[in-house]
């Protein structure tokens, strides 16, 4: 709007400018039609006089009309050029040479637009003068009756323009506020009440756009529920199995360890997928409320205490009461990966450290280890989908998917937080900090007070 307001200026500008070049032109032509009267009029008075008895006397008691400057002076001369007359403005000698046709000339401190032409019998010539000032003078009355209104008129015009550009374009203002106010869950038709005929067409070609979009999210979402469902079951069965064979076998062969191990790894990628997916954010329904960050990771620690046992790792908790927005089963997988991640890389009997801090607004919670750790130019890497360091198989000898930390920071993007690297206080491995938004404690009796705990497994 504010370039189409600008270009009206514009225009308005160059047509006045228009305006007043084409006012000079006619001031001009004006002028010029008035030195062929003042041409006419000498014509009639002056050739004559000189074949008549009195004749000297008459020119004579003209010019004594005529004995002051004014602003139309002339010169009358023979035809080799002598001064047979002038006014009393005009000097001695010859202001411009004998040649028919309008010319512009200085002389007494003026710009004169001057005609010369010969008289009507052919025997002199006539030089008439107009001052430049009443050029001037009606120009800039020109100018200033086509200015002035411009200064009060072209304000309310831009300003009616801008309520009526307003009016006309308020729907689709409207409509372009409605499709940026929706989510990528909302893809519900737009409804075509209210809105101009000319957009109808549009709004047809977007609601069919938003059709075929959920057509995509629901086929997607039956995808995944189905793979989930068709997946489990016989890698269910297979573990089953493979565990059997190794319990039949007095001394299994190395053949159903890798099998075993083979099966727990596709369980395991199949789980973390679907996880993915569901966390995704055009898949991911969450039910956003108050949840205890500090509770949250104390249970997480309870249900990895068998894990956290068979590698014989000491894990420490230090938490302030921490209370956060958000989905719990999206909070609970983060964390849960999280702390599975550093079980997994850590050596066996090495130290673990989770942490729940209240920083002013912020919560910030930490997972912390000294196991290998990531190195620093690594760590935006590894939050790319099945991206592990060292390849499929980890320095560590670790089996992995590389979808964990993905998974982290789908979650870590749902929720508004900001997830950070760095090195552990260990003095080796990883620290991950994450930094939610706080909210008050919906119980005020546990508000401000200190988790302390320490395991040794």
């Amino acid at each position: 709007m504010g370039a189409f307001l600008a270009i009206f200026v514009l225009a308005g500008i160059v047509s006045g400018v228009c305006g007043y070049f084409n006012s000079v032109n006619e001031v001009e032509r004006l002028s010029d039609q008035y030195l062929l009267q003042q041409l006419d009029l000498l014509n009639t008075i002056f050739p004559g006089s000189l074949n008549q008895s009195d004749g000297n006397k008459k020119i004579q008691s003209i010019i004594a009309k005529n004995n002051k400057p004014s602003f139309v002076e002339f010169q009358w001369l023979t035809r080799d050029g002598q001064l047979l007359a002038k006014s009393a403005g005009m000097p001695e000698q010859v202001i411009a040479p004998l040649k028919e046709g309008f010319v512009y000339r200085s002389f007494n401190h003026y710009r004169w637009r001057v005609l010369i032409a010969p008289s009507e019998d052919n025997t002199t010539w006539f030089v008439v003068a107009q001052n430049n000032e009443q050029h001037l003078s009606v120009l800039k009355s020109i100018a200033w009756k086509m200015i002035y209104p411009m200064f009060f008129i072209l304000p309310v015009v831009m300003v009616v323009m801008w309520l009526v550009i307003s009016f006309v374009f308020r729907p689709l203002t409207n409509f372009s506020r409605e499709l940026l106010s929706r989510d990528e869950k909302n893809v519900t038709p737009i409804v075509q009440q209210g809105l101009p005929v000319e957009l109808n067409s549009l709004v047809q070609s977007i609601n069919h756009f938003l059709q075929c979009l959920e057509i995509s999210h629901v086929t997607s979402r039956r995808f995944f529920s189905d793979a989930a469902h068709e997946l489990r079951t016989p890698i269910a069965a297979l573990e089953i199995h493979g565990e059997n064979l190794l319990h039949d076998e007095q001394s299994a062969p190395q053949s159903a360890v890798k099998i075993c191990s083979g099966i727990q790894r596709v369980a395991y990628l199949v789980e973390q997928i679907m996880m993915l997916n569901r966390m995704a954010p055009d898949n991911f329904i969450g039910h956003f409320k108050p949840v205890n960050l500090t509770q949250l990771a104390k249970k997480i620690i309870v249900e990895h205490s068998e894990a956290l046992e068979s590698k014989q790792h000491q894990i420490e908790f230090n938490g302030d009461e921490s209370w956060v927005l958000g989905d719990p089963l999206a909070l609970e997988a983060l964390v849960d990966n999280l702390l599975s991640n550093a079980i997994q890389y850590t050596p066996s009997s090495g130290q673990i450290c989770i942490n729940t801090w209240l920083r002013g607004r912020d919560v910030v919670l930490e997972v912390m280890d000294n196991g290998p750790g990531i190195p620093e130019d690594e760590y935006k890497k590894v939050f790319q989908r099945f991206y592990r360091i060292g390849g499929d198989q980890h320095d560590s000898q670790t089996l992995g998917c590389g979808i964990g930390l993905s998974i982290v920071e789908e979650v870590v993007n749902l929720h508004g937080a900001v997830i950070n690297m760095t090195q552990s206080r260990f003095g080796h491995g990883l620290l991950a900090m994450i930094t939610f938004v706080a909210i008050p404690s919906p119980d005020l009796k546990h508000k401000d007070s200190l988790v302390n705990v320490a395991v040794s497994l």
